[in-house]
Formats: C-alpha cells, sequence, structure tokens
C-alpha cells in the first residue's frame, strides 16, 4: 500500500496525498522548502528539507 503523506506550513496545511502528488506539487513548487511532512508511521513531523523528498526540490536560479 501505498504512504500517505500531509504537510504543513506556517501558511496552510494539506493532504492526504498519495506520493506520487507529494512530489508532483513539490515539483510545481506548490510545496516549498518551508514545509513539513508526516505520514502515519511517523512519530513526528519533518522538515521537507531534511527528506528524501528535497531532491525533488526544483533548484533556484540565482
Amino acid at each position: 500500500m501505498d504512504k500517505i503523506w500531509y504537510v504543513r506550513s506556517s501558511k496552510r496545511k494539506g493532504g492526504p496525498f498519495t506520493e506520487e502528488e507529494l512530489i508532483r506539487l513539490i515539483r510545481q513548487e506548490i510545496i516549498d522548502e518551508e514545509y513539513e511532512i508526516w505520514n502515519p508511521e511517523m512519530k513526528a513531523w519533518m522538515r521537507l528539507v531534511d527528506s528524501v523528498y528535497c531532491f525533488y526540490i526544483p533548484e533556484r536560479e540565482e
């Protein structure tokens, strides 16, 4: 069974999302570095930038 993810930031929260949906939201920059992620198997929320999903965050042009 796919993991179900929830997201939150200081401005909003969302979910449940499948892993595929979570990755799409990250790639589209709807979910960014400010967010934390959580699923029912976890004891606590994790910063997106500290997770394996950080690799899907698009690089910013400077």
